[in-house]
């Protein structure tokens, strides 16, 4: 019994000691530690007040398409790229767990968006002084765009936390090569690719960084050689365990072609490919600042390049890792001659901000160091920014409430419709609706117990005798008339049109009853 107790003891200790050396950067003052506690309280607040917002397409699709399906299905099933198959698993387990609501879906995207804010404290620790880690955490937890991807039931909060946790086993590589770091490191990245394939641009611009840290050193070349062999060993490791983990799919599913030739990630034409880049990366910027005041940005974008530039001062690392990021995104890019939709590149936006926000502390700590001594000087700092955390997360909460911004995260005319057309759909109804309004109201379709068989298919015949057909005069979607709906769908000669009547409307969307011919 004593031999039992003692082993439990040496096994807590031999745990308690790896993870603190995988995830504890550094012996920090407690009310460093009080302070992200704060600020990550904060992220939980602002990801709930969002976390019931009204159901995307993509969400949407994900449900009814893969998570809701058994698990042998989403393991094996990659017909569409929308199969984030980490995120699906875990929105399956909740959703077996916890039952129909429109929160199911976001929860593991929530939960890593919430992990995200201490990941980057972590991460950035490696780099950057504890007040500029602070800030770090604080825009993470504070940034509109970052809020909303977070409460967003897809897989790209996966990416962000992945891609914080593997630059932080990256800065203990680069210092202190450890097995447990390896081991680490290669585990991270498979988790990564498991969560969407497209993490191979944050892994590689990381990988790269390491690469040539390594080759900069000034250690003996025999040093060099051994630590890149052993880097090189963790990275085939993990590609190896991203193969195991999608052999699901490869041999039993949808095939390997559905992963690495799918319409997302097919070569273009070296035109297509320019164009479509050019194009996607004004969106893509379009997307990270149409909510910002240009003030702000204006500061974000040179505390960034001040970041960049004066690195060696800003930071503790050799190489300026943001330049390898957009290194490595770049070689992918045009080895993989894809332009990648704008949504992909969350994780860079989320390293532009920990820069700017580290690069913005490093100047404040250069004024402050005339005035005050180093101690006093991290305490204003580290109170300076929980204070513009704590103002910003008021201002936030203060806009939530304003009644435009209730409208849009309680009403959605989606789950309306459906709450009409489960309370008078009969045996003899199909529904008729174009993309996006059909998978967002066959969503809350299913939680009221109505599956996705009662929607017509395009090309197919009409069976029924009834069509409810939906249409949304604004808002997403190419199709939004009711001549425009029936030639998608080859029905213009199916229905009796001048039959038909309108039997639910709100706001942008009807509901129009039509007997069929």
């Amino acid at each position: 019994m004593i031999d039992n107790h003692a082993q439990s003891r040496n096994r807590l200790a031999l745990f308690r000691d790896s993870f603190n050396r995988l995830l504890i950067p550094a012996d920090d003052p407690d009310y460093i530690k009080i302070i992200i506690g704060v600020i990550t309280l904060i992220a939980v607040i602002l990801r709930l007040y969002r976390i019931n917002d009204p159901i995307g397409y993509d969400e949407a699709y994900t449900f009814i398409n893969f998570s809701s399906k058994s698990f042998k299905f989403i393991l094996a099933d990659y017909h569409a790229p929308n199969n984030h198959i980490l995120n699906s698993l875990l929105i399956g387990i909740v959703y077996r767990v916890f039952g129909d609501h429109v929160w199911i879906a976001r929860v593991p995207a929530f939960i890593a968006g919430v992990l995200g804010v201490p990941a980057a404290f972590i991460a950035a620790r490696r780099f950057f002084t504890p007040q500029q880690s602070l800030a770090a955490s604080a825009v993470l937890a504070i940034t509109p765009n970052i809020i909303a991807e977070s409460v967003n039931g897809r897989g790209y909060p996966l990416i962000i936390l992945f891609s914080l946790l593997l630059t932080n086993f990256a800065g203990i590589l680069v210092k202190n090569p450890s097995r447990l770091a390896l081991a680490a490191y290669a585990v991270t990245g498979a988790l990564g690719f498991y969560s969407i394939p497209i993490f191979l641009y944050p892994m590689a611009g990381i990988s790269l960084w390491v690469v040539f840290t390594y080759l900069s050193n000034s250690e003996t070349w025999h040093i060099k050689w051994s630590n890149l062999q052993s880097f090189l060993v963790a990275c085939t490791a993990s590609g190896a365990l991203t193969f195991l983990l999608y052999s699901p799919v490869i041999f039993f599913g949808t095939g390997l072609n559905s992963l690495v030739a799918n319409d997302i990630v097919r070569s273009q034409t070296w035109n297509e490919f320019i164009e479509n880049l050019l194009i996607r990366s004004m969106t893509t910027w379009n997307s990270w600042t149409i909510q910002s005041n240009l003030v702000l940005l204006y500061i974000g974008i040179g505390m960034f390049f001040i970041s960049v530039f004066l690195y060696r001062r800003v930071s503790n690392q050799r190489l300026p890792l943001q330049v390898f990021l957009l290194l490595g995104a770049l070689i992918m890019v045009v080895l993989q001659r894809v332009a990648p939709l704008p949504r992909i590149w969350g994780y860079l936006e989320m390293f532009f901000l920990v820069y700017a926000a580290a690069g913005f502390v490093w100047v404040l700590q250069i004024i402050l160091k005339s005035f005050s001594n180093e101690p006093m000087m991290g305490k204003i700092l580290s109170s300076v920014i929980l204070f513009i955390a704590l103002f910003r997360f008021i201002v936030i909460i203060i806009e939530t409430q304003s009644p435009t911004a209730l409208a849009d995260r309680t009403i959605a005319p989606e789950q309306l419709a459906a709450e009409y057309i489960a309370a008078h759909i009969t045996d003899k109804d199909t529904i008729i609706a174009p993309a996006p309004v059909d998978l967002q109201t066959a969503y809350y379709l299913k939680l009221l117990g109505v599956q996705y068989e009662v929607f017509q298919l395009r090309g197919g015949v009409l069976e029924k005798e009834n069509a409810l057909i939906i249409l949304r005069s604004r808002g997403e979607g190419k199709i939004k008339t009711l001549d425009g709906l029936l030639e998608a769908f080859k029905l213009e000669n199916a229905l009796n049109i001048a039959a038909g009547k309108m039997v639910f409307e709100y706001g942008p969307l009807q509901i129009i009853s039509i007997p069929a011919n």
